[in-house]
């Protein structure tokens, strides 16, 4: 996602990290938030980022059933950048980003500077989505929620269909993500 827009507040993505050799990503057998895996070259994308993916927290969420890895996005500056400047060969067909807020509100989102189509689901506290909207690359129209919202999650275009996500799917979100939202 290239770009936020939530309570009237616009923010564009296209912050990221400096590379993060040696960091490393989540572990499923720790529910996700804390690494195992050593990562050891950077990104194409950290190039163009201020915060590269791989320094980014991560968790593993449910959707019907499927383990998805995401990328958590929680402070304002990691939500305006979101996954700008990524090329869908960074993003595995089980990854995303989840944008994690510290209230339900009506969100907006954008892909200005975003070079992937993605999908983004809007859902509530309690994990219900309540829109889901596939996003052109490169553009400027907004992709409200409609309904109160504190997450968002973004995954390469298709992936929805795959997992069949649709408005009123439940996403199962970890309860260290809720304590990290801000």
């Amino acid at each position: 996602m290239s770009g936020i827009m939530g309570a009237g507040l616009a923010l564009w993505s296209s912050v990221a990290l400096p590379g993060c050799i040696g960091q490393t990503a989540p572990s499923a057998q720790n529910g996700g938030t804390s690494s195992s895996r050593p990562v050891a070259t950077p990104r194409q994308s950290d190039r163009s980022r201020t915060y590269d993916l791989d320094t980014l927290a991560t968790s593993i969420i449910k959707v019907n059933g499927h383990e998805v890895r995401v990328w958590l996005a929680r402070t304002s500056a990691e939500q305006a950048e979101g996954l700008m400047h990524v090329p869908a060969e960074e993003i595995a067909d089980d990854e995303g980003m989840l944008f994690v807020f510290s209230d339900e509100d009506l969100r907006f989102f954008w892909m200005k500077n975003t070079i992937t189509a993605l999908d983004i689901a809007y859902a509530r506290a309690d994990g219900k989505v309540v829109k889901t909207w596939r996003m052109p690359p490169l553009t400027l129209q907004s992709f409200p929620s409609v309904e109160p919202a504190m997450f968002a999650l973004e995954m390469k275009a298709g992936a929805f269909e795959r997992l069949g996500l649709t408005a009123g799917t439940r996403i199962v979100i970890p309860h260290d993500v809720f304590k990290a939202s801000r």
